[in-house]
This record gives C-alpha cells, sequence and structure tokens, in this order.
C-alpha cells in the first residue's frame, strides 16, 4: 500500500493546479487496508506527505481490503462506487468524500499513447 500512497502523492504534486482545491488547515485522510494504515496530509499550506505521528486524527477513514485499497490508490475505482458496493467503508462526512473522491480521481496514472502526424 505505501507504494500506491507515495505514486499518488507524487501524481498529486506534480498537478500544480490542484492546491487550489487544497484547504488551509491540512485534512488527513488514512487509509487501512486491514494489516496497515497509513495517513496522509493534504492541504494549500503543507508538504503533501505521509503523516508520521502516532495516532492521527483523521477527518476521513477508508478502511477496506488490501486490494479494494490498492485498485482506489491506483485509480481503477471510484470511492463512491465502491462505498455503495460495501467494499470499502468510508467515515467521514459527505463533503470530505466527495473532496478525497475528487483528488483521487484527479491524481490518477493517465496511460498516454502516441499522438502519430
Amino acid at each position: 500500500m505505501e507504494k500506491e500512497v507515495i505514486r499518488m502523492l507524487d501524481e498529486c504534486k506534480m498537478r500544480y493546479h490542484l492546491k487550489a482545491l487544497m484547504p488551509e488547515k491540512p485534512f488527513l485522510v488514512t487509509f487501512d487496508n486491514g494489516s496497515e494504515a497509513m495517513t496522509i496530509a493534504l492541504g494549500r499550506r503543507v508538504e503533501l506527505a505521509v503523516v508520521s505521528l502516532e495516532n492521527p486524527e483523521a477527518d476521513f477513514l477508508i478502511t477496506g481490503s488490501p486490494g479494494c485499497i490498492q485498485e482506489l490508490l491506483n485509480g481503477k475505482e471510484k470511492l463512491s462506487l465502491l462505498s455503495r458496493r460495501n467494499e470499502v467503508k468510508v467515515t467521514g462526512t459527505f463533503r470530505g468524500l466527495l473532496f478525497v473522491e475528487s483528488i483521487l480521481t484527479l491524481c490518477r496514472v493517465h496511460d498516454s499513447e502516441p499522438v502519430v502526424i
């Protein structure tokens, strides 16, 4: 899971236009796949990074199987669809769900095909 979280954060850092979506106060999101949990901080004035606090108080918690969390972080599945199918459990506000889903969607890796002229 760590590799997928780091990749997602790197993609997010490369998209400078996403800074406008980020809140002033850091928004903490925890991904829990049952065997490990990782918390990231998303905010306008903080480095987008994994939080290494002992027990961070997350604003939004996503719990699911390792496969579901991996699909979510890789951008293959949408958070709202996984939640609706009860494949992941989300704890937080609806506004938080929309924010996290938009960040995950906008930060997924796109396979680009070469343009032939």
